[in-house]
């Protein structure tokens, strides 16, 4: 009875231990899991919203820098275009020429020159007025007469809301010259860099920036037409219509139209092909207003781009709850062997399932972060190439004009000298005109590596304009930038360039100014371009400055 009764005691022990031990785990163990379960679908949830939300920040963001850069190709063409109308302005003024040399030498119909003042464009050219009959004498764009006369007649000359690049210059007898540009006719040659540098921007996922120019505000048949599309190369300067629908019956080119006049900017979503791809999916999709250009600049994403990601960070949550359900049996079953210890060992593997967790986190960090670096690296580049000359591969004119600034503001501040030397190719013409403009280019490369090669490491050299070029000498007197003119003078005399059979010899002209205090930026390029002319006059092939031409510079 007594073994009985033992036996049964112990019996009761093990089956209420038991009990209470599962007792135990289910009251510890439901409780856990439901809580669990709905913090990693809200943690779900939450990175399903934030990948969202960071995707429409990047293409907004990316718009953004597109719009900031198209922008400020805009502003340079004017800057451009404004110095060189000055430029050639003091010249014509400084020779003094008649009104028929003028004729001679810039109308089309009479000269054979392939350039007049910059580009053959409509809306850019050259006019000489008589101040005492108050007319216009001649010009080469007859269409702007009238309003040529009312900016003659201005009494403070320089650019206007009608002419925003205007320079006059007196001739003499009561003669003006002036250079002039339309807006529409600067806007299409902004236009067209800005169009060359959207086009060519590539980034993640296969997405990219396209731009439509509204031609109707109101909507409706041709109210738009397409300027850049990548994944639409042959069908770009097609017309728009707002009445056009998706796949899906949805109208994005209402949408998109409604949304920018409204706030500026829209989200939408529509159906379209991936690039390279017939694969019809939903694509988010920002858009932005261009008012100076009426264009509508783009970009977007395919949702299921965006979806993959959610899956694959879902996908990763649910690995990591599968991983803390198998640790916690771990723990249950160590708890029905050592019941004592269960408090220690659960303590360890929750610091575990948390280490888990945070380097979860850390990945996905990580990843966020490769994908910021991607774009930087794309903006990088799209500086690389607003800043650099693509053939010459120097500094181009709105780099160097920059550096210049830059240069001209510390040299006032601190007392420091500088010598600006500018450079233009003698006969150059009569290369493309003999060779072709290919052999051109190799001869502007030559010479171009000739400069990088004889300046100093800390001084900088740019494509100033077709064969001219700038370089800017730092800490240099007149006489060592003369020194270095020179150098570059006789390198490029002595150096035979080839391309393929063909052995070009040929020279250049310099002229070299020095920064003095007083001498405002605008007064030092004119005087370099001064001094180059004047070398030009004479001989070519030779160095001048104040010390060597005998003449004075303009006075500015």
């Amino acid at each position: 009875m007594e073994k009985l009764a033992k036996r049964k005691i112990r019996v009761f022990y093990y089956v209420t231990g038991f009990l209470a031990l599962l007792a135990l785990s289910v009251a510890l163990s439901v409780p856990y899991f439901i809580s669990v379960r709905k913090q990693f679908d809200m943690m779900v949830g939450e990175s399903r919203t934030r990948i969202f939300k960071e995707k429409k920040d990047t293409l907004a963001e990316r718009v953004e820098r597109v719009v900031a850069e198209i922008e400020a190709i805009r502003l340079t063409v004017y800057k451009e275009y404004q110095t060189l109308a000055e430029a050639q302005c003091a010249m014509l003024s400084a020779l003094k020429m008649s009104t028929q040399d003028i004729i001679n030498g810039f109308d089309p119909k009479v000269t054979k020159r392939t350039t007049r003042f910059v580009l053959h464009n409509t809306g850019i050219g050259l006019a000489v007025y008589d101040r005492e009959s108050q007319k216009i004498l001649w010009t080469d764009e007859d269409a702007l007469v009238p309003k040529l006369l009312v900016e003659f007649k201005r009494s403070q000359q320089g650019p206007s809301e009608e002419f925003p690049v205007w320079a006059a210059s007196n001739l003499g007898d009561n003669r003006m010259v002036a250079i002039f540009a339309v807006r529409e006719a600067i806007d299409n040659i902004a236009k067209s860099r800005s169009i060359a540098i959207v086009r060519s921007l590539r980034f993640s996922l296969n997405q990219y920036i396209w731009i439509n120019g509204v031609r109707n505000y109101n909507g409706g048949a041709d109210y738009a037409v397409r300027v850049v599309h990548p994944s639409l190369v042959g069908d770009e300067e097609v017309l728009l219509s707002t009445e056009t629908a998706d796949p899906a019956g949805n109208l994005p080119y209402k949408e998109e139209l409604e949304g920018v006049l409204k706030h500026g900017s829209v989200y939408f979503t529509y159906q379209f092909n991936k690039i390279h791809s017939d694969e019809v999916t939903e694509k988010l999709a920002y858009a932005q207003l261009y008012k100076p250009f009426d264009w509508i600049i783009c970009t977007g994403i395919h949702t299921d781009d965006m979806v993959s990601l959610v899956a694959k960070r879902e996908a990763d949550f649910d690995r990591a709850f599968k991983n803390q359900i198998s640790s916690y049996a771990k723990i249950i079953s160590i708890i029905s062997l050592l019941y004592i210890g269960m408090m220690v060992l659960f303590e360890r593997r929750l610091t575990s399932m948390v280490n888990i967790f945070i380097g979860k986190l850390k990945e996905d960090e990580a990843e966020l972060r490769k994908e910021k670096n991607k774009l930087d690296d794309a903006y990088r580049e799209l500086q690389r190439v607003a800043y650099s000359d693509f053939l010459t591969g120097l500094l181009n004119r709105r780099a160097m004009y920059e550096r210049l600034e830059e240069e001209f503001s510390r040299a006032q501040r601190d007392g420091l000298q500088f010598c600006l030397v500018l450079a233009d190719i003698d006969h150059f013409k009569s290369v493309n005109d003999t060779y072709g403009h290919n052999t051109g280019d190799v001869v502007l490369k030559a010479i171009a590596e000739i400069f990088r090669q004889n300046i100093h490491p800390e001084d900088s050299a740019s494509r100033w304009g077709g064969e001219e070029f700038l370089i800017l000498a730092l800490s240099s007197s007149l006489k060592e930038g003369l020194v270095l003119a020179e150098t570059l003078r006789q390198t490029v005399e002595s150096t035979t360039i080839h391309d393929g059979d063909i052995a070009i010899n040929t020279t250049i002209t310099l002229g070299v100014v020095e920064y003095a205090p007083g001498k405002s930026f605008d007064a030092l390029i004119k005087e370099a371009d001064f001094y180059l002319y004047a070398g030009k006059k004479r001989q070519r092939n030779c160095v001048m400055s104040s010390e060597s031409s005998g003449e004075a510079p303009l006075k500015i």
